[in-house]
């Protein structure tokens, strides 16, 4: 379970706050959104886990113009937020919500299966159950891309922090805000590693991850199942 309340003030405030929280957060879409265009412009099936208020689904309906998209949100606010988006884009004939837990979508699987910022809510454990259950959903010459919090080794941790805070700061965010942030670091956001990232990607039978984004902490992985290749 996440650990921020995205049925409470957080997730009421979301949209206001979380460019300023996560660099590149624009910038992560529209490449993700160009990768699928590219790699499935004609995808029929498309999977997003964590819709949130549906930032990102403009940018993916257009890209896979053909394709009918599943799309998860535990949170039923975000999931409120993410309805009227859909409505006054006109997608709602294109849209299904599926369950919050993946098993239940049976053996279906996807063209492209898309997730910005969930895994970074989620503990380690979670975090490795629910990149298995969304590999498994990539279909033979599918694609998965996902984006994330993933720390670096010191001593670029260390470095990473300080310029983290002195953007916080030159973003006009109050002291108190930034103090909070940085506490939530290992206790409500939780790095994604990404050499285990890609172990469990290969266990999966994908490929490996290309990184097509690095942004201080925040990065944007692609990988492929090759046309060939199983799924679970």
């Amino acid at each position: 379970m996440p650990l921020l309340d995205f049925d409470g003030d957080y997730g009421r405030t979301y949209d206001a706050r979380i460019a300023t929280l996560i660099p590149a957060y624009e910038a992560i879409f529209e490449l993700a959104a160009a990768a699928t265009a590219a790699l499935q412009p004609l995808a029929q099936q498309a999977l997003v886990v964590g819709a949130g208020t549906g930032t990102e689904l403009p940018g993916l309906l257009a890209a896979m113009p053909q394709a009918l998209f599943t799309l998860v949100e535990p949170s039923a606010q975000m999931r409120g937020f993410c309805q009227a988006l859909i409505e006054r884009v006109g997608a709602s004939d294109r849209v299904t919500w599926g369950p919050d837990d993946l098993d239940a979508l049976g053996p279906t699987c996807f063209d492209a299966v898309i997730s910005h910022n969930v895994l970074h809510v989620l503990t380690p454990d979670a975090q490795e159950r629910l990149l298995q259950q969304m590999a498994e959903r990539v279909a033979p010459g599918g694609c998965l891309l996902l984006s994330s919090y993933s720390e670096t080794e010191p001593p670029e941790l260390e470095l990473g922090l300080q310029i983290g805070v002195a953007r916080f700061k030159a973003l006009g965010m109050d002291p108190a805000t930034i103090e909070a942030v940085m506490a939530a670091r290992n206790s409500k956001v939780f790095s994604v590693n990404h050499q285990r990232l890609e172990a469990q990607l290969l266990q999966a039978g994908l490929e490996p991850p290309i990184q097509l984004v690095q942004a201080l902490f925040n990065r944007l992985w692609l990988s492929r199942r090759c046309e060939g290749g199983a799924t679970a």
